[in-house]
């Protein structure tokens, strides 16, 4: 994985997932590196980590904005959302 570095460090696949999706959303190509072992109930130190990775030249904007969206600063919303819209 050349110039890839290492930017989030999750316990869960879905976690993962759903951080490499923000990133995505927000024009960062990301991957994701899964250490789990399946074949076992419990994970085991370095065992049960997935990583989201980012180009070297994104880290610094991937980790604001993980930063941002951790501390609430950063909107979760949909495509076609109108603020204050309450739908049933």
């Amino acid at each position: 994985m050349d110039n890839w570095e290492i930017v989030e460090t999750v316990g869960t696949e879905e976690d993962a997932s759903l951080v490499a999706g923000f990133l995505e959303a927000e024009g960062i190509a990301s991957q994701i590196e899964s250490l789990l072992f399946h074949q076992e109930p419990a994970t085991f130190g370095k065992l049960g980590e997935v990583r989201i990775l980012v180009h070297a030249d994104d880290l610094g904007r991937a980790r604001q904005l993980i930063a941002e969206r951790e501390s609430g600063a950063v909107s979760e919303s949909m495509p076609g959302d109108v603020p204050g819209d309450v739908r049933r």
